[in-house]
């Protein structure tokens, strides 16, 4: 991986910036193959399900908020071969949000009313899932609670301008005399962290599709069992591979 050879004496400029931008993203692109590949092929799925699709004014929403779903897909995987970490897992944050309201929705269609009115329980979704959970209650789909968690672990990168935006993004110095450097890009230290990363990112946009795969395979019926199938294989793909770089340790 690239090395953060290029540390700015000062605030970088817009010219300096993109152009860093620029040298991250191809390197990933060579380094991350294997991701690239699997990003290829996910977005492959996304594509059949948001082609050509006719869709009836009651289930429109769904399909908009999985459009919504698939451009954070493309801009969090850009961002992150782009070296703004912190960024890419904030921009997924908003996509797992989107699959909770769609999720919500698909089980109960009359319940878009109050999303496009912002009644409860839109505003907090995740925390409407959360109680249901801690009540024992039945929840729609079985990866929610996988989802949940994801949203806890991309929250620890900070959504928000609070302290915990800066631990990605400063580096000390050590020797005689010490130096605090704020970073305007997260560069990999690890090489297989930084792809396990990629990984894990990968793999929540293969969970949100899933939640979309029964209204799209069986509801609508526009889509055959074997593209519902090809997103189960992608995501064991995935799980295979980060088993590879220390299973037990938090991403």
């Amino acid at each position: 991986m690239s090395e953060p050879h290029n540390v700015f004496p000062g605030p970088p400029d817009l010219l300096q910036f993109a152009s860093t931008e620029h040298q991250q993203f191809f390197t990933n692109l060579v380094n991350c193959h294997e991701e690239i590949g699997i990003l290829a092929a996910l977005h492959a799925l996304y594509e059949a399900a948001l082609s050509n699709r006719t869709i009836g004014p009651g289930d429109a929403i769904i399909l908009h908020l999985l459009i919504f779903v698939h451009y954070h897909f493309l801009f969090s995987s850009m961002t992150y071969m782009r070296a703004h970490s912190a960024e890419a897992f904030s921009s997924t944050r908003v996509a797992i949000d989107a699959t909770l309201i769609a999720t919500h929705i698909i089980q109960d269609r009359a319940s878009q009313a109050d999303y496009y009115n912002r009644k409860p329980p839109f505003l907090q979704m995740v925390r409407h899932y959360k109680n249901r959970i801690k009540d024992n209650k039945s929840l729609p789909h079985r990866l929610i609670p996988n989802l949940l968690q994801r949203y806890d672990l991309c929250s620890t990168y900070a959504s928000h301008a609070d302290v915990n935006s800066f631990a990605h993004r400063t580096t000390i110095t050590r020797g005689p005399d010490p130096m605090l450097s704020f970073g305007y890009f997260q560069y990999p230290t690890d090489p297989m962290k930084h792809r396990r990363h990629f990984l894990f990112l990968l793999h929540s946009y293969v969970i949100c599709l899933d939640l979309f795969s029964d209204f799209l395979v069986k509801d609508l019926k526009v889509l055959p069992d074997a593209w519902q199938t090809e997103i189960g294989k992608i995501g064991e793909g995935i799980e295979r591979r980060m088993a590879r770089w220390v299973p037990s340790e938090r991403v």
